[in-house]
């Protein structure tokens, strides 16, 4: 959870984590949580041969959309939005790697997002691209991938680029991402050099972000989306 667990701490919010499994997911009832954050973890994804994921995670996210309730989600869990509400998930010919700025969309500018704005360094990795459900705003891009950043109304937002993203976790993903960079002919230690940089600019963004998100969902009034109907 890195850099978002103080932030919500400090709002009065109690975390509490439930690892992607069908039991787990099953222990949680999706009406009582006050924020569902969804929180991916490499090599995971969402696309649709991805048979690990069961229509528990689905359900629980479509539940959530349909009446409204907060829900975040980063990486994985942004891709399981997208896929659970009606949009795609398409696996990418070469993954994403880097730190560095998304670019906002004029949607973005106005948004929770804002202080972003063009400079602000970023941790992306992911190897699939997300195609948004009807009704959902793209906010963020970057050069070889069209959605960095969506939004529906204002209680559901998902991103593919890490916000959260503190020095342990960073610590832990470069070592475990060490092979696949090697492969992707990414230099990790430059990598790690520019992360370690960037962390203070990313906790600074990842507060103003994430206070604005939650502001807002003091009066939010988000419309369903027409896809957010549970199964069965």
């Amino acid at each position: 959870m890195g850099s978002l667990r103080p932030i919500l701490e400090s709002r009065g919010y109690r975390t509490r984590y439930a690892l992607l499994s069908a039991e787990r997911i099953r222990g949680i009832d999706p009406l009582e949580v006050d924020i569902l954050l969804i929180i991916g973890h490499l090599p995971l994804h969402a696309s649709p041969d991805a048979t690990r994921f069961s229509w528990e995670i689905i359900d629980l996210i479509r539940i959530r959309a349909h009446y409204g309730l907060p829900l975040l989600g980063i990486d994985l869990g942004g891709q399981l939005i997208a896929h659970a509400l009606g949009g795609e998930v398409r696996t990418r010919e070469r993954p994403e790697i880097a730190v560095a700025p998304v670019r906002l969309t004029e949607a973005g500018r106005r948004s929770c997002l804002a202080p972003l704005g063009d400079a602000t360094p970023l941790v992306r990795w992911q190897g699939h691209d997300i195609v948004l459900p009807p009704g959902f705003e793209c906010l963020a891009s970057a050069p070889c991938s069209p959605v960095q950043a969506f939004r529906h109304g204002k209680a559901i937002l998902g991103l593919q680029f890490h916000l959260e993203a503190d020095h342990d976790y960073l610590q832990s993903h470069l070592n475990a991402l060490r092979t696949s960079l090697a492969l992707a002919g990414i230099d990790g230690e430059a990598l790690r050099a520019k992360a370690v940089e960037s962390l203070q600019l990313m906790r600074h963004a990842c507060h103003a972000v994430m206070t604005r998100w939650l502001d807002a969902l003091d009066g939010h009034d988000t419309v369903p989306p027409e896809s957010a109907q549970p199964s069965g």
